[in-house]
């Protein structure tokens, strides 16, 4: 696990893994702490975690940091604010008796009542039979957050990808997918939770997390028309939250889908600005 001030989450998600997890599976519970400045590391402790401190910064380097401490076959990442679902160690591990398996992972839904809706109904459009269409997109269900990895797979790639602090699940799932012969599953019918806050906490971390991409090739997929694309995010927005809010029998979609369309049109506004830069 990596943290940074996760202090209001971690009580709920370490009490989590402990009830979800047998201890007589578990080697070591490693967390590498990112310079926080709440109770994060006291809570760590307490719940019998070894604690190390991230020497660089950002999610990729914290990942990578707690590799180095990692002794088995397989190991397993949490996010500091993703309870695991009750059933997910009954079912992700097994994916890994496939030797062609490098990570496996359910898929994990919000807490926020209206955002559960909004993923609840992004899930059940995605066909994750086929992967590698899926790598090549962004945020498109796979994650690094509620994960088990076949350690030697993770290092014979260099460990997680630091080419860019926001996008190393993104970056990870291109390499192993479309660089090696391993394939990546994502398990549907296990669902683990998301805490989030408000719809307006997630419009905001969207927006920062996207002034802080790399901009990579791996990152964000190349939008050949991007004023056509920004115009027909405007144009559609109403439509489809009128569809999500009939599909899902949630009203308040007519107002957030909307807003989320318009947080990724900031964000395309803003790659376009730093391409000419």
């Amino acid at each position: 696990m990596w943290a940074k001030n996760g202090a209001k989450t971690l009580p709920y998600v370490l009490k989590r893994i402990d009830e979800v997890i047998p201890c007589e599976n578990v080697c070591h519970k490693i967390l590498v702490d990112d310079h926080s400045t709440d109770q994060t590391v006291g809570i760590a402790k307490n719940f019998n975690w070894e604690v190390y401190p991230n020497p660089e910064g950002g999610i990729p380097r914290s990942a990578n940091e707690a590799l180095k401490h990692v002794d088995c076959d397989y190991f397993v990442s949490v996010e500091q604010d993703v309870l695991l679902a009750r059933d997910w160690w009954d079912k992700i591990p097994k994916f890994m008796t496939n030797e062609k398996v490098a990570v496996a992972q359910g898929i994990r839904i919000s807490t926020e009542p209206t955002l559960k809706k909004l993923d609840e109904y992004f899930y059940s459009r995605l066909n994750f039979d086929n992967m590698s269409d899926l790598a090549h997109k962004r945020d498109f269900g796979y994650s690094i957050d509620n994960n088990i990895f076949r350690t030697k797979i993770i290092r014979q790639l260099g460990g997680f990808p630091t080419l860019c602090r926001v996008c190393c699940d993104t970056i990870l799932i291109k390499k192993i997918l479309l660089e090696t012969e391993y394939t990546w599953i994502i398990d549907r019918e296990v669902v683990s939770y998301h805490i989030q806050k408000s719809v307006k906490d997630y419009i905001q971390h969207f927006y920062a997390l996207s002034g802080l991409c790399a901009r990579t090739p791996y990152c964000v997929p190349k939008i050949p028309h991007p004023l056509l694309t920004q115009i027909r995010l405007l144009l559609t927005s109403p439509l489809g939250g009128l569809k999500i809010a009939y599909s899902k029998k949630c009203p308040n979609m007519l107002w957030v889908t909307p807003q989320i369309r318009s947080a990724y049109l900031k964000f395309l506004l803003r790659l376009r600005r730093a391409e000419k830069c």
